[in-house]
C-alpha cells in the first residue's frame, strides 16, 4: 500500500480530530474532546509508524542504527519546536487578551489548536514525497 496513502489518511484524521479542540470553549462536552483526542492519538500513530518504516527502507543492516538515531533526533527536535510554537501562541494570546478567566484561556487554546491544524495541513506537502508502495 505504501506509506504515502497511510500518512495522508492519518493527516486527514488528525486534522479532523483537531477541529473540536480549535472550536472548544469553557462549556464544551468533555466526552467529545475525549473522542477527538482518541482520534488524534490513533491518527498520529498512522503518521509516525509509516514514516519510520520508510526511513529504514533500502538500508543495509549497518546503516539502520544511524537511521534510528537520526530519526529519533528529528522527532525530538520537531516535537520540542512544535510545542514551543504552540506555547508561544498561547502565551501571546493570554497576554493580549482584553478579558481574563476561563474565556481568555479557552480563546488562547483555540488559537493554538488552529495553528496545530495549519501545521497538520502543511504536512500534506512532504507526505507526497513518501513512497506509494511496491511497483
Amino acid at each position: 500500500m505504501g506509506s504515502r496513502n497511510i500518512v495522508l489518511l492519518s493527516l486527514a484524521a488528525t486534522a479532523i480530530g483537531t477541529i473540536p479542540f480549535a472550536l472548544a470553549g469553557a462549556d464544551t462536552n468533555h466526552v467529545l474532546l475525549g473522542i477527538a483526542q482518541f482520534v488524534r492519538g490513533a491518527a498520529l500513530n498512522g503518521i509516525f509508524i509509516p514514516i519510520m518504516v520508510s526511513a529504514y527502507a533500502g538500508l543495509s543492516k549497518e546503516q539502520i542504527p544511524h537511521a534510528s538515531i537520526a530519526t529519533r533526533i528529528f522527532q525530538t527536535i520537531g516535537g520540542a519546536f512544535g510545542s514551543a510554537i504552540l506555547a508561544t501562541v498561547i502565551d501571546q494570546q493570554l497576554r493580549s487578551a482584553a478579558i481574563s478567566g476561563v474565556s481568555a484561556v479557552a480563546h488562547a487554546y483555540q488559537a493554538a489548536f488552529w495553528w496545530s491544524f495549519g501545521f497538520t495541513v502543511l504536512a500534506i506537502i512532504p507526505a507526497f514525497m513518501l513512497s506509494r508502495g511496491k511497483k
